[in-house]
């Protein structure tokens, strides 16, 4: 046994052991005093930064509570607005139902007096809400409240939201069916008994009016919307007998419009569908006219002849009840030849002309087979037998007007509508429409993607060939070959139509294969040649006997009236300009975008082209089919309530596409090409508005309360949806509460499992330090006194 008196081990390890136990029990202290577990992070690290997690995600879920219950609150409120507005519709059906009556003897106008209150306290009361058209509630609405979890594509964010779509839940007059879009005449004329020279009477008697009927005792009215636009559209034959007055002239359009609807066809049966109804408009200062209402669906009316023309307010004057004119003329460039003469042996062949646009969904062509002996005569008498018995042409009001040997051909639209005509095949321009040749030679295609010449000279002289490029304007091209041989009469050719931008956009080439030159389009452009002269240097003269004419453009003359009228109230774009587009590269889309009932978006991608894969553009109303076709075959619910109408700012104005809906603030985005043609505004989108106001339904009359009583039927059934909405919306905030408190109390429970300190076992804990404290107290006094018995040794 060793002592020592420099190095006291017992010390040491006693003031070691008593500082353990001195720190042990301040944390107890700490944690009995604090009834925290961890009170720093050197305590338990990861269990810290565990319970700092669920403690913050308690914040958010007190948060997201409350959120809940402002969003349940704000439910409520709108239910109870909701309930309110019901009581107004019982009113309202109350009034209509009472003013339905046959027998009702009362004023109706007192009637509906208090009826448009009720209407106009609907829309208050909806806007109070918010969930009127465009409203502040009156969209899809997400509440954060927290709690969710990441899965998949899904975010915490989405999963721990919960939202409600009121956005086709609008309760306003208008959402509610009692509110449509109408299309009216012009208010300014009064076609009621109030004025003796315009009134219905007047009209329909006057001998002008009449006159313009293409079948007697019939006026037409054209109806264009989604589902019957274009070539589709429908045809509303108006028996004229009986018909005196407003009243009679609104039962007579309705009940053909009821024939209409049930016709067995698709387009039909969308009419019916859209529900349009002929009403009398009375102007504040009693003055008539006549307007066409839908509850649901956008759609264009149009006057069909001089007579319906005057019903919709056209008018010669405030004194003069004739309708105005509807014709649009085209008058072919030239003369047609002399009495007489025949074809010839070099003008044998076929004859084709071409009518385009004037409400044409594509091209339609009149073939004459003519021999050498034919004579004008005979080919015009053939030209106006076929023009008349072509089904296409008569459905778009096109014939032939002149057609005499010796005069320029006159064909007209009746319905006023403007349209091209022109030819190939006549090769020595015996209708006067000029001597662009045909493929393959005096009989062929009207144009072509490729064409070879015969017989060429190609001597180095100057000769002028024209083109036209899928029916545009005529471009000419005079060229002298560098060489009096075909190789140079091609590079000649070649280098010019480079030169020329129309030309070289259609991507035209001259080839040759050392007897002919073949002309071909790069990018399916459709063209058409014509060579000015007979020196037939290039080979499209066919033969040096054939003198072919420079062209001269037709000209087009007639309808200076606006003459149809598309709904008020719908959402409309603006106008937007057309240019027929002409070559195979100019390809131009377009997207039309609109948002569903729930907030989703719905998109269609229209291409609209001239080339050999389609040929959909070449004229406005080739454009607008290819449109609506589109939209039809999308089988998209949503995308089919749009239609693409052809509308114009003025009467003398440019022919455009309009497109048109009940949809709020659909737009179309228009795409761009190099050549600039097609649809206007390009590169930009445009977006649709609402044009003036819609008609609100009406008591005054027996057949308006009728029509009030079953559009209430509807409008409280809408009514009942929109509230079923707000219901369901109250159901899942009320449940996403219950979630979000269960997580709130849980993730409390877990963060206190984690932080809290437990005070028995902490008690326990101070006990035991406090004992260890006295007792390392008492052994460190012992250990420094033992070597004061080292001493002992000393003094012995």
């Amino acid at each position: 046994m060793s002592f020592r008196i420099n190095t006291n081990v017992a010390s040491l390890q006693s003031r070691e052991y008593l500082r353990q136990t001195s720190e042990s029990q301040g944390k107890t202290i700490g944690r009995v005093t604090s009834g925290l577990r961890i009170l720093s992070s050197g305590d338990d690290a990861a269990g810290l930064s565990i319970a700092n997690t669920f403690r913050s995600d308690q914040a958010v879920l007190s948060q997201g509570i409350r959120n809940a219950n402002d969003g349940l609150s704000t439910l409520q409120t709108i239910d109870g607005g909701i309930n309110n507005i019901s009581k107004l519709l019982d009113r309202a059906r109350t009034l209509a139902t009472q003013s339905a009556s046959g027998t009702f003897s009362g004023s109706r106008t007192v009637l509906n007096s208090e009826f448009q209150s009720v209407v106009t306290e609907i829309d208050r009361q909806a806007q109070a809400i918010g969930l009127n058209a465009g409203g502040t509630f009156a969209k899809s609405l997400s509440v954060f409240i927290g709690g969710g979890r990441t899965s998949g594509s899904t975010t915490s964010t989405t999963n721990g939201s919960v939202g409600v779509n009121l956005s086709n839940s609008t309760v306003d007059s208008k959402s509610l069916g009692l509110q449509g879009v109408q299309a009216q005449g012009v208010a300014s004329v009064d076609i009621g008994t109030g004025s003796a020279s315009t009134s219905v009477s007047a009209i329909v008697n006057d001998a002008t009016n009449v006159a313009s009927l293409e079948t007697a005792g019939s006026t037409k009215i054209y109806f264009r919307g989604p589902g019957f636009a274009d070539n589709e559209r429908v045809e509303v034959a108006v028996n004229l007998s009986g018909i005196t007055d407003t009243d009679t002239l609104v039962a007579g359009i309705n009940s053909a419009i009821d024939n209409a609807g049930n016709a067995a066809s698709a387009q039909a049966t969308a009419f019916k569908n859209a529900g349009v109804k002929a009403v009398v408009v009375t102007a504040a200062d009693g003055k008539k006219s006549i307007g066409f209402t839908s509850s649901a669906t956008a759609f264009q009316a149009e006057a069909g002849d001089r007579l319906s023309n005057a019903l919709l307010g056209n008018v010669t004057s405030a004194s003069n009840p004739t309708g105005l004119t509807l014709t649009n003329t085209v008058t072919g460039g030239s003369a047609t030849a002399a009495a007489a003469t025949t074809f010839g042996a070099t003008g044998a062949g076929t004859v084709q002309v071409r009518f385009q646009g004037g409400g044409l969904s594509s091209p339609v062509d009149i073939s004459l087979t003519v021999a050498a002996g034919t004579t004008i005569e005979q080919a015009l008498a053939s030209l106006t037998s076929q023009v008349a018995s072509n089904s296409a042409l008569q459905a778009a009001g096109i014939t032939g007007t002149t057609a005499t040997a010796g005069s320029a051909l006159v064909f007209t639209s009746n319905r006023g509508e403007r349209f091209e005509v022109s030819a190939s095949g006549d090769l020595q321009n015996r209708l006067g429409l000029g001597s662009f040749r045909s493929a393959g030679g005096a009989s062929g295609t009207f144009d072509y993607t490729a064409v070879s010449g015969t017989n060429g000279a190609f001597t180095a002289s100057a000769e002028t060939l024209e083109f036209s490029i899928g029916g545009g304007s005529t471009v000419a091209l005079t060229v002298t070959p560098n060489a009096a041989t075909i190789a140079g009469a091609t590079e000649s050719l070649n280098a010019a139509i480079a030169g020329n931008s129309t030309l070289a956009a259609a991507g035209l080439v001259a080839t040759n294969d050392g007897t002919n030159i073949t002309l071909t389009s790069t990018n399916g452009s459709k063209f058409r040649i014509n060579t000015v002269g007979n020196a037939n240097i290039f080979g499209f003269a066919d033969n040096t006997t054939n003198v072919g004419v420079a062209d001269v453009a037709e000209t087009q003359a007639g309808n200076t009236t606006v003459n149809s009228f598309i709904a008020a109230g719908s959402q409309q774009t603006s106008l937007l300009s057309f240019t027929g587009i002409r070559g195979g590269g100019d390809d131009q889309t377009l997207t039309v975008v609109a948002n569903d009932e729930n907030g989703v978006e719905h998109s269609l991608a229209v291409v609209l082209r001239n080339d050999g894969t389609v040929r959909n553009a070449g004229t406005v109303d080739e454009a607008i089919d290819a449109i609506n076709t589109a939209l039809k075959q999308s089988n998209d619910a949503t995308l089919q309530k749009i239609v693409a109408v052809k509308d114009k700012a003025s009467g003398a104005g440019a022919e455009g596409i309009r497109f048109a809906s009940t949809l709020q603030n659909f737009r179309v985005a228009v795409g761009t090409n190099e050549a600039g043609t097609g649809v206007g505004s390009q590169g930009t989108v445009v977006t649709a508005a609402t044009v003036g106001t819609g008609a609100t339904a009406d008591i005054t009359t027996q057949a308006g309360a009728d029509r009030a009583v079953n559009a209430l039927a509807d409008a409280v059934s809408t009514l009942g949806n929109a509230q079923a909405v707000v219901g369901r919306g109250q159901n899942q905030f009320n449940f996403a509460v219950n979630l979000a408190q269960s997580q709130l109390t849980n993730l409390a429970a877990s963060e206190s499992r984690i932080r809290d300190a437990d005070l028995a076992e902490e008690a326990a804990s101070l006990t035991k330090a406090q004992i260890l404290l006295q007792a390392g107290i008492s052994a460190l006094a012992q250990a420094n006194s033992a070597p004061q018995q080292v001493l002992a040794l000393l003094r012995g």
